[in-house]
């Protein structure tokens, strides 16, 4: 080897570590000057802001592991903001990251039993053999499921194992532009539709804030109809961003329908480990879909499912499955929510809050066609810090509801605005749903960014033109 390619090989391997090491002094340099900034009146408050704006360059750069921004970031709210151990990793006892983990084993059962191809190949031979049709057909479908599957995560979890089925049956990687648009779009959209319908948790919670600190009634009906135009709208940009940002390697299948059906052909009937990985992922999704009868919680059947795959008998997953569940995603998570307890612990979120709602005041009062998509953005700004969307709208809501009253705005117009508004994200930290999907490994966080950035322009659009135009015919007004 010359010592020019010598040189080369070099630079190659030293570049990547030093822009890590650039990027994490971009967010150790970010975080001293927040916290010497003094934003915040408070010494705890300005620590912990310091930590948090460290996390987020941190989660967006992504120099290390994400699990291991999030665990560093607990540490640092325990041992320099000096927060109890207890609240330092109080993100670790909420139940979402469980429910994860429990949906990552569920996931790991359907492919290695080898139920997720066989479920692609019988999808595939329903939809034909043209990927820019099964990429709007799962799309509707996801949509459809929203009405029967309330939980985000149970959804993608159940989308993306078969799209995982459908990625192998073309035979392409799974970091492929096809693996990566359609995993993005089941992600990225299991996230969304369930704020256009009060489906999620984060919908039903605001909805039960709205009319708690609103003092008003929010219709289910009413909030399905104002928001089915923009279902719509979502679909169709978001199909043709995907194909856009992420041309597919093939359009058309080998073979088609024929090489699918010869494909199951091959596979022969149903082994008893995809069996019993059937029945476990139905009885699982049958109680997520009627958690308004037995009001068990969601992450309670997701957990207790995938354990239940990992029993001996009755179970599938050996111990050498078990040990291919992503654990630094746990620690992300547990981090990320260990983040939004503790700035609004310290009172942070209430000195944003005041901030923020008085910059708001003169655009809505103005009744400016620009006021819904500028309440998206702010929303959106909030939910940079507060990576839980159950914390997003408990923390903001009430707020938000008492703003209104005492301005004379119509809560119920106001607080449909907002309850949305959680479903749009950039980075991965920010829900449940983005980080389940991202536990598959298809896809990363640029690709993340650049479909959701994308999609803030298509939903601040159809706010845009929406709120004003459609809505006052429902009786939707500011006023």
């Amino acid at each position: 080897m010359s010592q020019i390619q010598k040189a080369d090989v070099i630079r190659t391997k030293i570049h990547p570590e030093l822009k890590r090491f650039l990027f994490i002094l971009l967010a150790i340099l970010l975080g001293l000057v927040t916290y010497y900034g003094s934003f915040i009146p408070t010494e705890s408050a300005s620590r912990a802001l310091g930590v948090t704006i460290f996390m987020l360059v941190m989660f967006i750069t992504e120099p290390v592991p994400l699990g291991v921004t999030g665990l560093l970031g607990c540490w640092l709210f325990w041992t320099w903001v000096r927060i109890p151990v207890g609240k330092a990793l109080i993100g670790f006892t909420n139940d979402a990251p469980w429910f994860v983990f429990g949906a990552m084993l569920l996931g790991i059962m359907a492919e290695t039993t080898g139920l997720a191809k066989r479920l692609a190949y019988n999808l595939i031979c329903r939809l034909g053999s043209n990927y820019s049709v099964i990429l709007i057909g799962m799309m509707v479908l996801n949509f459809l499921l929203t009405f029967l599957v309330p939980s985000g995560v149970a959804r993608v979890i159940l989308l993306c194992t078969i799209a995982m089925g459908m990625i192998q049956s073309y035979g392409l990687a799974k970091d492929s532009n096809i693996g990566r648009g359609l995993m993005l779009a089941m992600t990225y959209q299991g996230g969304l539709y369930d704020k256009m319908i009060i489906a999620g948790a984060g919908s039903i919670l605001a909805r039960g804030l709205i009319e708690q600190f609103g003092k008003v009634s929010v219709s289910w009906g009413l909030w399905l109809i104002a928001y089915l135009p923009g279902v719509i709208l979502t679909i169709v940009a978001s199909w043709y961003l995907i194909l856009k940002l992420f041309p597919p390697e093939k359009l058309v299948l080998e073979g088609g329908e024929e090489y699918c059906r010869s494909e199951l052909r091959k596979m022969g009937p149903m082994t008893a480990g995809e069996t019993k990985a059937l029945i476990i992922m139905l009885l699982a999704t049958l109680l997520f879909a009627t958690d308004f009868l037995h009001h068990i919680n969601a992450s309670i059947i997701g957990l207790g499912a995938g354990l239940i795959a990992c029993l001996p008998v009755v179970g599938v997953l050996k111990s050498k499955d078990f040990s291919k569940v992503n654990v630094s995603i746990l620690l992300f998570q547990g981090g990320v929510l260990t983040m939004g307890s503790v700035m609004s612990d310290t009172g942070v979120l209430k000195t944003l809050t005041a901030v923020l709602f008085k910059w708001m005041t003169p655009m809505l009062h103005s009744g400016s066609a620009l006021a819904a998509p500028l309440l998206y953005l702010y929303a959106n700004v909030f939910h940079l810090f507060l990576g839980n969307e159950g914390s997003m709208v408990s923390a903001t809501m009430p707020a938000l509801m008492d703003f209104a009253v005492k301005n004379g705005l119509n809560p119920v117009t106001v607080g449909m605005i907002w309850g949305f508004s959680i479903g749009g994200k950039v980075f991965v930290y920010q829900s449940s749903v983005l980080i389940a999907g991202y536990a598959f490994g298809t896809f990363t966080a640029k690709d993340l960014f650049k479909l959701g950035l994308a999609l803030f322009f298509v939903e601040s659009l159809m706010l845009l033109v929406l709120v004003p135009v459609y809505w006052p015919l429902l009786g939707l007004t500011y006023y």
